[in-house]
């Protein structure tokens, strides 16, 4: 028989396993490049003739080309691809444009607008001629910012689009978004965005199209992609899915762990600053793991710890969360009974947070709070039974252009845990990497990929 903990991640898991190799075709279907001519495979470049390749593949299974405004708009039956470049090379210009002309296909360019008529970048002549061409311009933000790193002005700041220019689309960079960056991109006039990850379960969100990750091996596998939507992602959300469930079987197998408080800073109703999917594996004394997936309005979230205090507890917890906003409300399940939790959204600031479960027969209740006070600065306080945790984070001014991959951040805990903490964050495009040392002594890491 099923144990609670195992029931508990029953429904989630096979909402997110499901997506990941879901059986429907990749529909639209978005190849993202960067550079042409200029490295290739998991660089995000590609070769001219690699490209001719790689458009001729996808029409002998059945895809047409079109641009991403049109792909937002295709009836769910529809076989289409979209050829995408991401930050305005001037390579593209040079060596994909005549490819694709020749081929009779429509590239999507994505620009910086801060870029354009720098050295090795699209020039304002170049964008008229390609938009004439029949290609569409979009925008890649006016900065190349991290958006859901940034407060409402810096959003509608970067997401702007300068006099004389029209976009209908944004590529995210560094494929970060969240329910705030989607609301601002609607309110600039934009009717589509394209996110990254893996495709969706059902019908895609037109702000946030799905563009799994290229392969060094397309050549081979573009067939299979194609098929499956499977991307970079796909041995991660497998070892995510698969890695709570062999726990709590193998807690069955060796008498199960004595059950514990959820994380202190998980939130059952994660939606408002949710792409479309959340991974993340963490280790400090104990191990937790994370998930969220976003389908519309919907979003399936779970949550496990491990290896808890000296007498090893463990956590295990899932919920399907429903957005009305500024309110999400979420029900589920975790391995002592009902799950409840519930958000609102602070205007774009952020959100707090509460949920309430029974464990060891008794309810008990968390509440917590995210504020993006300023841009690439966030604020952030929880409270359960177990404890208290209040921090900061904020990026370094390094690399503005590339969303200031290095964070640092602290706070300090009372309850499990108590004392300060440090943490250092660095990120590669959309997954991250994070220290955490502790004034007890105690060092953690954190692996995060997000979409």
């Amino acid at each position: 028989m099923l144990t609670s903990r195992l029931r508990a991640l029953l429904l989630p898991l096979a909402l997110i396993s499901g997506a990941a190799c879901s059986h429907a075709q990749a529909r639209p279907m978005v190849l993202v490049y960067h550079q042409v001519g200029a490295g290739s495979g998991a660089s995000l470049g590609i070769a001219p003739q690699a490209l001719r390749q790689r458009v001729e593949t996808l029409r002998r299974l059945g895809y047409r080309f079109v641009t991403s405004s049109e792909a937002a708009r295709a009836a769910p039956q529809e076989k289409v691809a979209v050829i995408q470049f991401d930050d305005g090379f001037e390579s593209v210009y040079r060596l994909a444009f005549p490819v694709l002309r020749d081929l009779g296909v429509p590239g999507t360019a994505y620009v910086i607008w801060s870029r354009l008529d720098q050295p090795g970048s699209l020039s304002r002549a170049q964008v008229r001629e390609l938009r004439a061409a029949g290609w569409e311009i979009g925008t890649h933000s006016h900065r190349h910012a991290a958006l859901a790193d940034l407060a409402p002005a810096g959003l509608r700041r970067e997401l702007s689009v300068p006099d004389g220019e029209a976009a209908r689309c944004v590529a995210y960079p560094l494929n970060r978004h969240d329910a705030r960056v989607r609301r601002a991109a609607m309110a600039q006039g934009l009717s589509c965005g394209v996110a990254g990850g893996p495709p969706a379960l059902g019908r895609p969100d037109p702000l946030a199209l799905p563009a799994p990750a290229i392969t060094p091996w397309d050549d081979t596998l573009l067939p299979l992609r194609a098929r499956w939507g499977l991307d970079a992602r796909a041995p991660l959300l497998l070892a995510g899915v698969t890695e709570p469930v062999l726990d709590t079987l193998l807690d069955q197998g060796a008498g199960e762990a004595p059950a514990v408080e959820p994380p202190l800073t998980w939130n059952p109703a994660h939606y408002e600053l949710l792409g479309n999917g959340l991974i993340s594996v963490a280790w400090r004394g104990e191990r937790e793991t994370r998930l969220a997936w976003r389908e519309g309005r919907w979003s399936v979230n779970a949550a496990a710890r491990r290896g808890v205090g000296r007498l090893d507890g463990a956590y295990t917890g899932g919920s399907v969360a429903f957005n009305v906003a500024p309110v999400t409300l979420a029900v589920g399940w975790d391995g002592s009974g009902p799950l409840l939790g519930g958000a609102v959204s602070l205007g774009g600031y952020g959100e707090v947070w509460g949920r309430a479960s029974r464990l060891s027969g008794a309810w008990t209740w968390g509440a917590g709070a995210t504020l993006i006070p300023a841009d690439y600065v966030q604020l952030s306080a929880a409270h359960g039974a177990s404890g208290t945790q209040l921090g900061l984070r904020a990026a370094l001014p390094w690399q503005d252009g590339e969303g200031r991959p290095l964070r640092l951040g602290g706070g300090y805990r009372w309850g499990e845990g108590a004392g300060p903490f440090a943490e250092l964050e660095y990120r590669v495009g959309s997954y991250s990497l994070t220290a955490e040392v502790s004034g007890t002594g105690r060092f953690g890491v954190k692996f995060t990929s997000v979409w």
